[in-house]
């Protein structure tokens, strides 16, 4: 394990400058984007641990990748310990093989990750994901309900969603020229919520379909997938695609570049 970015540990006047600073400069948009990530990448731990005195309750919301740029972003926005570690481990099911993974780790404790987590909890359209921050909160905010959501909030939110648990694919042939972004996920209900507000709020249209099955302890599980789809002589979809490479929008340059080559070709 190898520290990158180390930030001190924290105090009451710390915090009290940290909370003042970001507030004023964190809008919706923010929020939106790092429960896109969340949702996907992130994590809400509570542990417990029995002192002499009293029991220690430590509170974490980490966001974990094996790509280092939205980690470090992530990282210096909330000010949160950069970190880098290699260990063994085998891919999820059905494909269950053995690597070397490569990750960054970023991670906001205590008074930061309450603080956090009240402020990206209304934008988590997983429920999964939404119990761990209440377990983490103590109690369970309200979820922004979703007719009150803007268009560029779910623009943000679905760029990092798509980063995170997505694919970008191009391709060409004679007489044109195709981009479909998917993101898949084991949780249908998610899926379903996210083309729902998607078609909404920007008019968007995608498929959702099932993907594949796999077995798993708890028995056989489906995995689905959501896809959207444009191309140079069917662009109803381009400006959704114009929309996710406009600053500060997507996290992640590998992605974002398939993107912005697909529109610069069709603009």
């Amino acid at each position: 394990m190898t520290v990158l970015i180390k930030y001190p540990h924290q105090t009451k006047e710390g915090n009290k400058d940290f909370f003042k600073r970001k507030n004023q400069e964190l809008t919706d948009l923010d929020w939106a984007k790092w429960a896109g990530w969340f949702d996907t990448d992130g994590s809400f731990e509570v542990s417990r641990t029995r002192g002499v005195r009293k029991t220690i309750i430590r509170r974490n919301a980490t966001l974990r990748l094996k790509d280092r740029q939205p980690i470090e972003l992530f990282s210096k926005i909330f000010e949160g310990s950069l970190i880098y570690s290699e260990y063994k481990t085998i891919t999820p099911q059905p494909y269950r093989k053995e690597y070397m993974a490569q990750v960054y780790t970023a991670k906001v404790c205590g008074e930061k990750a309450i603080w956090f987590t009240k402020n990206v909890f209304p934008y988590l359209i997983k429920e999964e994901k939404k119990d761990y921050a209440a377990k983490l909160l103590g109690y369970k905010p309200e979820s922004k309900n979703f007719t009150n959501w803007t268009a560029a909030e779910i623009t943000h939110y679905l760029a990092t969603a798509l980063e995170g648990d997505g694919s970008v694919q191009c391709r060409s042939s004679k007489k044109t020229k195709y981009i479909t972004i998917r993101i898949k996920s084991s949780d249908m209900q998610y899926l379903s919520d996210i083309k729902y507000i998607t078609e909404k709020k920007l008019t968007l249209t995608s498929n959702l379909r099932e993907h594949s099955t796999y077995k798993t302890r708890a028995g056989i599980k489906t995995k689905s997938e959501l896809f959207i789809h444009c191309s140079q002589r069917n662009p109803d979809n381009l400006y959704f695609f114009q929309n996710l490479i406009k600053d500060n929008v997507m996290t992640l340059d590998r992605k974002k570049q398939r993107i912005q080559e697909f529109v610069t070709y069709v603009s």
